[in-house]
């Protein structure tokens, strides 16, 4: 029973009024602030009422775990908006949310604007690769693969939309332009699973850029799944190796690799993947353990089937990332966070002490039509302690973008608001150069002024510095940084220049 002496407050902590929402996953954030009580308060969730005008969408949403308070009043909603199509003329739809806990309520107005209405014409396509002799699927396997990718990309542009909006950049994220789409590929499977992860990027990329639905397409990237990703779990068993390089060993037509204008992945970890929205927070939390002798394992030891949601989600955030020109990070999810896209969307976890990664990965080519970028590869033993771990899970979620990262996102053109350019013209005819003599990078006209430099590894992409121009106050038609001693100094020891203009353009520079 509630006390009339129960007194709280509902505060949202990354929704605001009149906010206009782009993607249709939208995670909302908040707490119960506790101002008085008689006695310890019963309730344990927090239900939220969606209605456009004076109609209810859906009656009540009350997500089960996700509407769940935490130990410290912690709650967090997803509310799917592509479930409800919404019927009306207008580019943006006015929707009043109401939440209601123990003796209050709460409401909060924000605006939906479909992606049917973006005027971003940059967009990103989802592919299912099937290859010429690969065993006719069931249409109803094939349709359910497709839609669990659907369903987590629109939870990925979500997580993107957060990390910008959290660093001050508004919920900017990309657009993804059609359902999944099942590509044919030319190559047999026999093929697919004789090749090397860089050999199968190389191959699909060009299989879809000269494809005649998909050729010419210069404003799309494309993240794809290869269908006759195969496992020899048997083959495993034998070895009683169960360590993630033998899994992988025995893993074949498996790629995680993004860079240029794709990020490919093998659909053998598919498995862990909710198909409905519903299934998300039961998927993230599910604690059943894998069968190593019949399915593959990427979950860095978690050796559950939410560990491996995780940590595959996770990774398909980080090589979506090298499509859109990030380098590698020590932390963060183009580093050490890849595995805790859980802790986004989940309250009340328990510290994990998963080994760290290491990146190492053969040398990329620096050309950015198709540049390919390494990614994670090896795993060794954490080196730190536990209480460090607890103390930076408690501060953050451990899943999220560096400032570095954030910046390059936020001027990327497949992240781009419709007010943000007015004439596209700006982006195309900006001359970047190096001077290494002097060390300086050099870019001409004031429309295109520096907004970052990074110094990155050749070997795997790793960023060891990187820097925020001033801006040119006399606005002059030739703006000049000058490197600090250290990073010129390394630029010449196997790394190299990523340079990113306001406007957008980026270029690489390496002197040797």
């Amino acid at each position: 029973m509630i006390s009339d002496d129960c007194v709280h407050k509902i505060e949202l902590d990354n929704l605001e009024n009149g906010e206009i929402i782009k993607h249709t996953i939208l995670l909302i954030k908040g707490h119960i602030r506790q101002q008085r009580q008689a006695k310890k308060c019963r309730e344990q969730h927090i239900l939220l009422r969606v209605r456009h005008d004076a109609s209810v969408l859906d009656a009540t949403w009350e997500l089960q775990i996700q509407s769940k308070i935490s130990r410290t009043g912690q709650f967090k909603l997803l509310c799917d908006f592509a479930q409800h199509e919404l019927e009306t003329v207008c580019t943006r739809t006015p929707l009043i949310l109401n939440f209601s806990y123990c003796n209050i309520v709460y409401q909060c107005e924000i605006l939906y604007e479909s992606t049917a209405y973006s005027k971003n014409n940059y967009r990103l396509q989802a592919l299912y690769i099937t290859c010429v002799n690969q065993k006719p699927l069931a249409a109803e396997q094939v349709h359910e693969n497709c839609e669990k990718i659907n369903l987590n990309l629109r939870l990925v542009q979500s997580v993107y939309a957060e990390q910008l909006r959290s660093a001050g950049y508004g919920r900017r994220t990309f657009t993804l332009n059609n359902d999944c789409k099942v590509f044919e590929s030319h190559l047999t499977c026999e093929e697919v699973w004789e090749q090397s992860e860089e050999s199968l990027w190389q191959n699909f990329a060009k299989e879809i850029l000269n494809s005649s639905t998909w050729g010419g397409e210069e404003k799309l990237k494309f993240v794809a799944f290869i269908g006759c990703t195969k496992y020899d779990g048997a083959a495993v068993a034998v070895t009683g190796d169960f360590s993630y390089s033998n899994i992988r060993k025995h893993l074949k037509g498996h790629a995680a690799l993004g860079g240029g204008g794709l990020a490919l992945f093998g659909a053998a970890y598919l498995y862990a993947w909710p198909r409905s929205f519903n299934e998300i927070n039961a998927c993230f939390g599910s604690n059943k353990l894998i069968d190593l002798t019949q399915l593959p394992d990427d979950s860095n030891y978690r050796r559950t089937y939410g560990g491996v949601y995780a940590t595959t989600l996770g990774a398909v955030v980080h090589e979506i990332g090298h499509t859109f020109d990030l380098g590698h990070t020590k932390d963060g999810v183009m580093g050490n966070g890849v595995d805790y896209i859980n802790r986004v969307f989940t309250i009340d976890n328990l510290t994990e002490h998963l080994p760290e990664r290491v990146i190492q990965r053969p040398l990329p080519e620096l050309r950015t039509e198709i540049a390919t970028r390494p990614r994670f590869t090896q795993l060794k033993r954490a080196t730190n302690t536990f209480l460090e771990k607890y103390h930076e899970q408690k501060i953050n979620d451990s899943f999220y973008f560096t400032p570095n990262c954030v910046i390059i996102l936020a001027y990327n053109k497949w992240f781009r608001n419709s007010n943000d350019y007015n004439a596209e013209e700006n982006t195309v005819d900006a001359t970047i150069t190096y001077d290494a003599v002097n060390s300086c990078v050099i870019v001409e006209g004031h429309e295109n002024q520096l907004r970052l430099i990074e110094v990155r590894s050749i070997d795997n992409s790793l960023v060891k510095y990187w820097y925020e121009p001033q801006s040119n106050k006399e606005c002059s038609e030739i703006y000049k940084f000058y490197l600090p001693k250290e990073a010129a100094k390394v630029l010449g020891e196997n790394h190299y220049l990523f340079v990113l203009t306001r406007s957008g353009i980026t270029k690489r520079f390496c002197e040797n």
